[in-house]
Order: C-alpha cells, then structure tokens, then sequence
C-alpha cells in the first residue's frame, strides 16, 4: 500500500508484504527517474497498463519486467529507466488503484450526509460498492501482497484524526472508519446502540465485506446475487445494525 503519511496512526495490524516473487527484493526500490515529459508519462502509463494486464492475465507468478515489456511494446532497458525491477512496477500499480478507489469512495460519499441515517448509510454503502467494482481480478491479485484498503485503527476509542477530503488520503490507515465516523456522527441520537464509535466500526466491516464478496469474489466464482440486490442488502443490515434489537434508527 502507498503511504501517503496523511496521520499519525501505528497499524501494527497491518503485516509486511512478502516478496513477490525471487527477482524481487523484500522491499521495492524507488523508480530510477521521475517522468517529467509527456513522452516519459505515457511510457510509464503504457507500462503501468502492460503490468496490470500480465497480473490480471498469468497472476505473480507471470509477472516479470520482460513479460510486462513484451505485453507494453518496449525494450527492457526502457522499462528500467523508470522500474528498476518488478517489486517496483507492483508498487506503482498498487498505488494507481489505490488511487482510484479512493476517488470513486470521494466520489459517492460527497452527499454522505443528509438528514436521514438510511440515506447516510446507503451513499457510504455505495462508495464501497463501487471502490470494488474498479478491476475487482486485478484488486484480488494485488491484496496477495496486503490489504489495499485499511479500515482498522489500532485503537478505536481513543484515535483522534482529520477525516480525509483528498483521495489518496483515504487510503491511509483508519481513515476510511474516520470518514464513516464523521458522516454518521449527526446521526448518532438514532442509533440505538450503546457505543457508536464500535457501532460504525463494525458496521464499515460488514459493508466492506459485502462490497468485496460482490465484487472481488465473483472475480473468482458466480455468486447466486445480483450486485444491486447485495448493495442493498448491506444497507438494509448496516441500518438494522444502528437502529439496534428495538429498531430506534429506522
């Protein structure tokens, strides 16, 4: 995952990614040049798009910077300019989607606060759903490596941070859970559970859950649910979830 630094959470939850494969280092090494020219920018995006295909196409095990060179229609000693090494092209790939996902999240969340919880949660609902509808094989074959997008602070009740209006700071960890926070805290007096910070938390996971299985998981096998009747069902149980066993939400 890129870390774009966007607060000061530890996430000792999150474990290190191993090497993906022998010609990789632990650790992927910075680009050897930073493409300032268009020419260089619609190399590096030609590669980006070539590395994305080969892991979509044959998985880790496929991938190489000459597989990806043959399917970008380049030398290897162009590709080398900008990637040093595979490590490095998994890194740039993942910090694209990321990228991406965190736009189509901004995207669906910008009228996430209405005055009604149900049309709160079904805007936050749909972000998920479509953050995971963006390449969901390519999205599975990156997560092998770590999550892509991380919603668990270390410690709940006690994190205090800004929430993010910047896609790419979305995907800093916790800061999903802290726009959810944000966007519900107006609703909280119709909750009818005793602590509302746990409360979104679990929520956000079921939600999240239900986006990937839909998206992600049918990538690898035909789910017997359409994907508008999976996003609805989510919103129906994140706003069940609030309104607790008495219904005081609804």
């Amino acid at each position: 995952m890129p870390d774009f630094n966007a607060f000061d959470i530890p996430d000792p939850t999150v474990p290190a990614a191993d090497s993906p494969s022998d010609e990789a280092p632990p650790r992927a090494r910075p680009a050897r040049r930073a493409p300032r020219q268009s020419r260089a920018r619609r190399l590096t995006e030609q590669v980006l798009n070539a590395t994305a295909e080969v892991l979509v196409r044959r998985g880790h095990a496929g991938l190489s910077t000459n597989s990806v060179a043959a399917q970008a229609g380049v030398s290897v000693g162009a590709l080398y300019q900008y990637f040093p090494d595979k490590a490095a092209l998994l890194a740039a790939v993942r910090e694209r989607h990321a990228r991406a996902m965190g736009q189509a999240l901004l995207a669906a969340w910008a009228d996430a606060a209405p005055t009604r919880l149900d049309t709160a949660v079904q805007a936050l609902v749909r972000g998920l759903f479509a953050a995971h509808a963006l390449e969901p094989t390519l999205h599975d074959r990156l997560e092998q490596d770590g999550p892509l997008v991380v919603t668990l602070p270390s410690h709940p009740d006690g994190v205090v941070c800004r929430v993010p209006c910047e896609a790419s700071a979305l995907m800093a960890p916790g800061a999903v859970w802290a726009f959810w926070r944000q966007r519900l805290q107006r609703h909280e007096a119709q909750f009818g559970v005793a602590e509302p910070a746990l409360a979104v938390w679990v929520a956000l996971q079921m939600a999240d859950g239900l986006a990937h299985a839909a998206w992600v998981g049918a990538s690898r096998a035909p789910l017997p649910f359409a994907v508008d009747a999976l996003e609805q069902a989510a919103v129906q149980a994140v706003c069940a979830y609030l309104a607790g066993p008495s219904g005081h939400g609804r």
